[in-house]
C-alpha cells in the first residue's frame, strides 16, 4: 500500500483551513495571556504555541495587539450578540428576554473570567469602554421597556441595573466549577424586578 494511504491523512500545519488556523492561534494568544500576561507575550510565542510559522500569525494579525483585539472582540460577542438579539425578537415575554441576557452573562463570567480580566483590566489589554458598561446600558433598556409593558415593577432602572449588574458576579466567583447557577440566578434577576405575566395587570 502506497504510504500516503495506509493511514487517514491528518490536516495539520498548513493544511488546515483558514478558519481553524485563525482559531488556534488565537486559543494560543488566549492561553499565552492566561499563563504569563500581556507584557510577555509575543508573536513568536504565540505562533510556537498555535504550532504555526510566525510568518502565518501575521497572515492573520499583524501584530500582539490585534490579536487582542480579536480576542476582546469574541468577548464583546459572548456577553452582548445574543442579549442584544433577544431584545429585537418577536413573540418573547420581558423576562424571556431577562433570563436570555443572564445566561449570557453567567457563561460569559464562569468560562472566561481570567481572560476578561487580562483582556480588560491588565495594562495593554484596556480599551477604554469594556462589554460589562455595554452590558450594563443594554440592561437599563430591557427594564426600562419591561416596565413600560407592565411586567416589571421597576421605577429606577438605572439604579436597579447597577445593582444587578454588580450582584450576578458574586454567585459566579463563588460558586464549585461546573455547578450551574444559572436557573437560581435568573430567578433572582426575576424576583428583584417583579416580574409577573405580561397579561397579568397592575
Amino acid at each position: 500500500m502506497p504510504a500516503d494511504q495506509s493511514a487517514p491523512a491528518q490536516p495539520t500545519g498548513r493544511f488546515q483551513p483558514p478558519d481553524v488556523r485563525r482559531r488556534q492561534i488565537l486559543d494560543a494568544t488566549a492561553a499565552l495571556l492566561l499563563a504569563d500576561g500581556y507584557e510577555a507575550l509575543t508573536v513568536s510565542k504565540v505562533a510556537a504555541r498555535a504550532g504555526v510559522a510566525k510568518g502565518t500569525v501575521y497572515l492573520y494579525f499583524d501584530s500582539k495587539h490585534e490579536l487582542l483585539a480579536a480576542l476582546q472582540a469574541e468577548m464583546w460577542d459572548r456577553m452582548l450578540q445574543q442579549p442584544a438579539a433577544l431584545l429585537e425578537q418577536p413573540g418573547l415575554t420581558w423576562t424571556e428576554r431577562l433570563d436570555g441576557l443572564v445566561a449570557a452573562w453567567i457563561a460569559a463570567e464562569q468560562d472566561h473570567h481570567e481572560l476578561y480580566h487580562q483582556l480588560f483590566h491588565e495594562p495593554g489589554g484596556a480599551t477604554g469602554e469594556e462589554p460589562a458598561t455595554v452590558a450594563r446600558d443594554l440592561l437599563v433598556t430591557l427594564l426600562t421597556e419591561g416596565h413600560t409593558a407592565g411586567e416589571f415593577d421597576v421605577p429606577d432602572p438605572q439604579l436597579t441595573a447597577d445593582f444587578l449588574t454588580h450582584a450576578y458576579t458574586g454567585p459566579c466567583h463563588h460558586t464549585q466549577t461546573g455547578t450551574d447557577i444559572t436557573g437560581a440566578v435568573q430567578a433572582l434577576f426575576r424576583r428583584v424586578v417583579a416580574a409577573r405575566p405580561p397579561s397579568q395587570p397592575h
